[in-house]
Formats: structure tokens, C-alpha cells, sequence
């Protein structure tokens, strides 16, 4: 195969893995909460409070969708907004909840357990090997010279 016929094919099996991955993600969780609000949940359980601006460059969502996604979490009772008193009023927080920090301990089992499942076919080389790639794909779209 050539170059563009190799990169539709991959975009192909790229396209069935991630639906794979919704399917397995979706199997196992039982709370209701889709990837996207577990990854914010995630974010924000183990780096702390955050401003939606700092959310949407690392997840690269759009502001209205990381809006959305908080509003869900807030109406959860997994997150809450908060001002920073001290520094700048104005400057608006997500900041996870106690009962989000028990929904996350949960969500993050039931993750690598799906990550058991999806990627059981592959050696830690090749998953290695699958990281660098994504990391050289994701880094030079985003106009970073080094791969993490």
C-alpha cells in the first residue's frame, strides 16, 4: 500500500478502535458519566483546582464544551466552582468535590480495567511504541518539538 492508502486505512481502524473504546468504556461504567467528564474529573482530582481556560488547552476541547461538561459535573455534585479570594476575585475555579474524589477512585479502577481489556493483544513494547507515536502526533500538531 502507499502512503494515503495507509493512512485511510489506519484512519479506518482508528475510527472502530475509539468506538470500541466508548463501548468498553460505556460496559463497564456504571455511573453515567461519559470519558470526556471522567477526564476533567481525572484532571482536576490529581493536579487540583483549574480555570476552564487551562482545561480547554489541555484537552484541547472548545470552551462551550468544556462548560458543558462542568455544568453536568456541578449539577452532580462532583465539582464545584470557587474564587480565588486572595489573588483575583474575578478568576473563576473548578475544584473537585469529596463525593467526586470517591466517583473518580471508582471511575479510575473500572479505566484501567477497560485499558486491560482493549489493549490485552499488545506488548508493553508495542504500547510504548504506540505512546511515542501518538505523543509525536499530538506534539507536532500542537507545535511542540519534543516528544514527552
Amino acid at each position: 500500500m502507499n502512503r494515503t492508502e495507509l493512512l485511510v486505512s489506519y484512519s479506518k481502524k482508528f475510527t472502530i478502535h475509539r468506538r470500541m473504546w466508548e463501548t468498553e468504556w460505556n460496559y463497564r461504567n456504571t455511573t453515567g458519566l461519559s470519558y470526556p467528564q471522567f477526564l476533567i474529573l481525572s484532571s482536576l482530582y490529581r493536579e487540583g483546582p483549574k480555570q476552564s481556560k487551562d482545561l480547554v488547552k489541555y484537552f484541547s476541547i472548545t470552551s462551550g464544551g468544556i462548560t458543558a461538561i462542568a455544568d453536568k459535573l456541578i449539577s452532580l455534585g462532583l465539582i464545584r466552582r470557587t474564587r480565588d479570594e486572595q489573588k483575583d476575585r474575578r478568576s473563576v475555579y473548578l475544584e473537585i468535590s469529596e463525593e467526586g474524589r470517591a466517583v473518580f477512585t471508582e471511575l479510575d479502577v473500572i479505566r484501567y480495567e477497560a485499558f486491560d481489556s482493549m489493549f490485552s493483544c499488545l506488548t508493553d513494547a508495542e504500547i510504548a511504541y504506540l505512546d511515542q507515536i501518538y505523543g509525536k502526533l499530538v506534539n507536532t500538531r500542537q507545535g511542540v518539538e519534543a516528544v514527552e
